[in-house]
């Protein structure tokens, strides 16, 4: 490649490109890199081999075990790192604090905060904007660029083809959900409640605007076990304030099993269990288009860690 080929190319190589070479040359692994960048392995190996096409050479070469720097990557490997910092000291210099803006569906609820708490640890710096407007509301801030991301439930993307193919996510943990019920309730002495002996009952379900992605999963599972849900006619704006209305006796509803149950309630397993695949899967959701942006591989990465730590599913 002549001077002018390379400028030309040099020009075309963007920043996300050059952090996949630093990462893969630190892992000397594929597979190991691609999981640190929340990325393929197909996908890492595509964007390694545009580099080496961009920069004409081979930088790694691939053996049996993994992957090691040719000559040509061990040369490019300090400007590769001196670019990627000077980015980062620019960013820095501009006096601009990293802002997260999340909406976690419901701030009293365990998982998100669980992510959350790893974050700020992780980031001290970081000043981190939590919301609980729903899933809905964050289909379309995230859309119009005014959050970054939003936990919700996989069927806020997944039962809506063109809500899937709008938003990126990536499951954070499949979380049991069990029955809460009065203390008084002619079912509460018991350690197990078939599903099916709750018709007729009065479940409580969130506002649709909220999380209809929840109140799909409860009527989901209510058909299953052959019969369809009565809807208690007030709703509420947090898991707490529900679960309030259940201490009062007027109705049962069903609660993610990391959530405590109030005096004058009991927590009871159905039969069958809603864990496993059954279980209630939280997601991540983000903008495809802002996937290497520094808020939205921040939460990535506190999700990962948490997930490895909690032992989530």
């Amino acid at each position: 490649m002549n001077p002018g080929q390379a400028g030309s190319a040099a020009d075309d190589i963007d920043l996300r490109l050059l952090r996949y070479f630093l990462v893969l040359a630190e892992e000397l692994h594929f597979t190991r890199a691609a999981q640190r960048l929340f990325v393929s392995q197909p996908a890492l190996s595509n964007q390694i081999r545009r580099l080496e096409r961009y920069a004409g050479s081979r930088l790694f070469d691939r053996t049996t075990r993994g992957v090691e720097l040719t000559d040509a990557g061990r040369s490019f490997h300090p400007y590769a790192e001196r670019a990627v910092a000077a980015i980062r000291a620019g960013i820095a210099a501009l006096g601009e604090d990293l802002v997260i803006r999340v909406d976690v569906l419901d701030a009293e609820l365990a998982t998100p905060r669980a992510v959350l708490s790893r974050l700020r640890r992780s980031h001290p710096e970081a000043r981190v904007v939590v919301g609980a407007e729903g899933s809905v509301s964050q289909r379309r801030r995230i859309l119009a660029g005014d959050l970054d991301a939003g936990f919700c439930g996989l069927g806020a993307v997944s039962h809506d083809s063109a809500v899937s193919s709008e938003l990126a996510y990536e499951v954070v943990r499949r979380e049991p959900v069990d029955l809460v019920l009065p203390a008084g309730h002619r079912l509460a002495r018991r350690r197990r409640i078939p599903f099916g002996d709750l018709a007729g009952e009065s479940f409580y379900l969130p506002a649709e605007g909220l999380a209809p992605e929840w109140n799909a999963f409860v009527v989901d599972a209510c058909h299953r076990a052959g019969f369809d849900p009565v809807r208690y006619a007030v709703s509420t704006p947090t898991a707490t304030t529900a679960l309030d209305l259940v201490a009062e006796g007027v109705c049962v509803t069903l609660s993610l099993r990391s959530t405590p149950h109030p005096p004058g309630t009991v927590r009871r397993r159905l039969d069958p269990e809603l864990t496993g695949d059954a279980a209630y899967a939280w997601v991540l959701v983000w903008h495809p288009d802002r996937a290497d942006a520094e808020p939205v591989r921040s939460l990535r990465q506190a999700v990962a860690v948490t997930r490895s730590d909690e032992g989530w599913d």
